[in-house]
């Protein structure tokens, strides 16, 4: 028994952040070193009041209604995200009651961000090879707009908004998930992070006070932080070692993967893995330029964006590898299913399922 993708959907929001808005906002000079490094063009922007939650229901929607599923029949549904709707409840049970799912369909969250794909994925294939669930329904989502502050030229760049939906099943066919690594250097924490987000710094007068620091980026306490330099030097050196790690315990090598699609942090970044990976140009893939860095979403939607523009196809090999935030990683090697199904046919926005 094994257990295979059988449908993606995934959720855009309407509004639209370009470079030349930024370069309005920021100055044409300040702007141009980082978006020439990014190599993304437009963000897409959740709306006022509107959550990474809104985001993955409409994926879901999406998902089950053009796969004419009913949603009595998922057993288990998991929200992977670092931005959901409230501390209590887990907003896994919101969405499972927005969606109508059963009272037999287990819902939860993970609270990951960049690299919660494949930990979301391992996490719902274990459930299902265990025999505790059949169909299971993972959303990715993230809203980081919201808690990025509006004056801050190093993150508004880079990242967007957007959900991603993967319905999951048993299979005793070939094809499914080869195997996860999974990892964490917890000594990194404090290089991503919103210092004042939950119990350990309660919000305050003294948390919102706006700060410049010596690059002229502008933030609170409530917003989230990166520090750069950091974050760049852990996933251009640590990430390639962990995914010949995982070659290695798989059996396998780069010659023997058909995909090797990355998180899209950014596309020098990006480039710099496959660079010392020697991945070749025709293995490569990236779907970045006109979403942004979508956190938790991002490597699926780059999955399912490979899948939509005929990338995949039954019996190859892809490699999924996401990184950042904890600091943590994962690896997934899955060998694409003669089951699933059609490919998504582009991204649905909020309200368009109904």
């Amino acid at each position: 028994m094994n257990t295979i993708i059988t449908a993606m959907h995934y959720c855009v929001p309407k509004g639209r952040m370009t470079n030349a808005d930024l370069a309005e906002r920021f100055g044409e000079r300040q702007l141009k070193a980082i978006t020439k490094m990014a190599g993304i063009e437009e963000r897409r922007i959740v709306a006022p009041g509107e959550t990474a939650s809104d985001l993955a229901y409409w994926a879901a929607r999406r998902l089950l209604d053009d796969r004419r599923i009913d949603p009595q029949r998922i057993d288990l549904l998991i929200f992977a995200s670092q931005t959901g709707d409230h501390q209590i409840p887990a907003t896994a049970c919101s969405l499972h009651g927005r969606l109508g799912l059963a009272d037999t369909c287990a819902a939860f969250d993970i609270n990951l961000g960049c690299s919660s794909y494949p930990y979301s994925l391992a996490v719902a294939h274990g459930m299902i090879t265990a025999g505790v669930a059949h169909r299971a329904l993972v959303l990715n989502a993230d809203a980081l707009s919201p808690v990025i502050h509006p004056l801050d030229r190093g993150l508004v760049p880079l990242h967007g908004d957007g959900a991603v939906a993967t319905l999951l099943e048993a299979s005793a066919s070939g094809g499914g998930f080869r195997g996860f690594r999974l990892g964490t250097d917890g000594s990194g924490a404090q290089h991503i992070m919103i210092p004042a987000s939950g119990a350990r710094i309660p919000r305050s007068e003294a948390t919102r006070r706006e700060i410049t620091d010596e690059s002229g980026i502008v933030r609170t306490q409530e917003h989230l932080y990166m520090n750069g330099p950091a974050v760049f030097h852990f996933s251009v050196y640590k990430i390639p070692e962990v995914i010949r790690q995982a070659l290695d315990q798989f059996q396998l090598t780069v010659d023997d993967l058909d995909l090797v699609l990355l998180h899209q942090a950014n596309k020098t970044m990006v480039d710099m893995i496959y660079r010392v990976l020697e991945v070749p140009e025709s293995k490569r893939f990236y779907y970045m330029e006109s979403v942004g860095n979508l956190a938790s979403a991002s490597t699926p939607l780059v999955l399912a964006e490979a899948w939509r523009q005929g990338r995949l196809h039954p019996g190859q090999r892809i490699l999924l590898a996401s990184f950042g935030n904890g600091l943590s990683w994962g690896v997934a090697v899955i060998e694409w299913p003669e089951e699933a199904g059609p490919p998504v046919q582009g991204p649905v926005e909020p309200g368009e399922a109904e």
